[in-house]
């Protein structure tokens, strides 16, 4: 019943940081951007931008129960295009992270630690589909998406922010930087192993795998 009462507006917050996320992408390229370090790096952070969208658009749509069950062939087909972009949109997080953070070091530590676990969770899902491991699959692909989400979060952080400050100092924006993205990757962590834990699938061992269990004891040897 829980379940059930949080789909909707689990669904509507999810859609709405998409949005924001894509949005975000396409205000890059309708005004100069905030952080000049991209202006030496225009094909890397535009790559990060787009493919970042396109993961945006699609990705939500994976863990629609609907089409996984009606369309699989497209979850597979998709989900190796998502896997794909995701891989580019985590290295290039890294490299801007590490290259041109626009607010110093410490957020530089922060964005690599965001472009880290997405490419490890990413990496991990992938893997346990591979190998057969669907339960373990879905619960990575959302930590996945959650701290992808993760990122649209920290600019609905940090934007109004910047307006309750008022006329904030460089020192100010830096902290208020860094804040978001802490707050955001706390959030979105902890509410994604909320939810896998609401939905993962209890099994009941049956009287076969408990003599299976047992046998492969070393006293039963």
């Amino acid at each position: 019943m829980l379940r059930k009462a949080m789909r909707w507006p689990l669904g509507v917050a999810v859609g709405f940081l998409a949005f924001v996320g894509v949005a975000a992408s396409a205000t890059y390229f309708l005004r100069e951007p905030a952080n000049l370090g991209f202006l030496d790096y225009p094909t890397i952070v535009a790559v990060h931008v787009v493919l970042g969208a396109i993961y945006m658009v699609f990705a939500p749509f994976q863990f629609v129960r609907r089409i996984r069950s009606r369309h699989l062939g497209y979850h597979r087909r998709m989900g190796r295009v998502l896997v794909s972009v995701g891989m580019v949109v985590g290295v290039t997080a890294l490299f801007m992270g590490l290259v041109i953070p626009f607010s110093g070091w410490m957020e530089g530590v922060l964005i690599v630690l965001f472009g880290s676990l997405f490419l490890f969770a990413l990496i991990k899902g992938f893997l346990h589909v591979r190998a057969g491991r669907v339960a373990r699959h879905r619960e990575w692909m959302i930590r996945a998406f959650a701290i992808a989400l993760a990122i649209a979060t920290q600019r609905v952080i940090f934007i109004p922010s910047l307006f309750v400050v008022g006329d904030p100092t460089y020192g100010q924006i830096v902290m208020l930087s860094i804040a978001a993205w802490s707050a955001a990757l706390v959030v979105h962590s902890s509410l994604a192993e909320v939810w896998i834990r609401l939905t993962r699938k209890r099994v009941v061992p049956t009287a076969s795998r408990a003599e299976t269990a047992s046998e492969a004891m070393p006293g039963n040897r």
